[in-house]
């Protein structure tokens, strides 16, 4: 029989408190990433490949589960972001209500910025299909469907406005914007709240109806 001398119990007990201590900070650390990054565990997914849309680089990211049934307007945190359209031309820069009336006193470019994002932000695909021209539908294709959009943060900037002699406007824009817990099902190449600037060039017909011809991204400095 082995008997303990009192510095092997000491020994014991110290080991003991240090287990304790481990589990007590471990069980911190998972319970602040869970808080911190709530996408990561519950209610997210890893992308199931790598970026597809506006980029120069593969990356996967980790998206919200998709909710088709959503209406933005129930998530108390989406209405206290910044949901305002802001419109910059050199020196002009204002903000205004996501309303293509809101905007009447601009072109019509600016009005179809405020279709554009309404369509994006209620889920409606088909609306947004219906925004593009017969060239750019020879590269891509229209989506089958994306759930509704926590956008915010929504940015356009023209650069150019070009009349044509058949009566039709060319128009180029910097299009910035974020999207609030990311699904993935619109945009796959940027993760949640974060932007990537686009640059849209956008057709106006002599019957007044706006389109995009083109959306590119740019490239990275190599």
């Amino acid at each position: 029989m082995t008997e303990k001398t009192p510095d092997a119990a000491k020994k014991k007990k110290k080991k003991r408190l240090i287990v304790v201590l481990c589990a007590v900070t471990l069980l911190a650390t998972v319970s602040w990433v869970l808080t911190t990054f709530p996408n990561l565990f519950a209610g997210g997914k890893k992308n199931s490949g790598v970026t597809t849309m506006y980029s120069d680089r593969n990356i996967s990211y980790l998206f919200y589960e998709s909710d088709y049934d959503l209406d933005p307007t129930t998530d108390e945190d989406y209405m206290q972001m910044d949901r305002q359209l802001w419109y910059k031309k050199g020196n002009l820069a204002i903000g205004g209500e996501l309303d293509e009336s809101a905007w009447i006193d601009y072109n019509a470019a600016v009005r179809f910025f405020a279709r554009y994002f309404s369509a994006v932000i209620t889920g409606d695909a088909e609306t947004y299909n219906s925004f593009f021209t017969e060239r750019y539908y020879r590269d891509n294709k229209p989506y089958e469907r994306f759930a509704p959009q926590r956008i915010y943060d929504m940015h356009v900037e023209e650069l150019s406005e070009t009349v044509n002699n058949d009566g039709s406007t060319v128009w180029m824009f910097n299009v910035e914007y974020r999207i609030m817990k990311n699904d993935g099902s619109f945009r796959n190449d940027i993760p949640s709240d974060g932007s990537k600037k686009l640059l849209f060039t956008l057709i106006g017909g002599a019957d007044g109806v706006v389109r995009i011809d083109a959306i590119d991204y740019y490239r990275r400095a190599n």
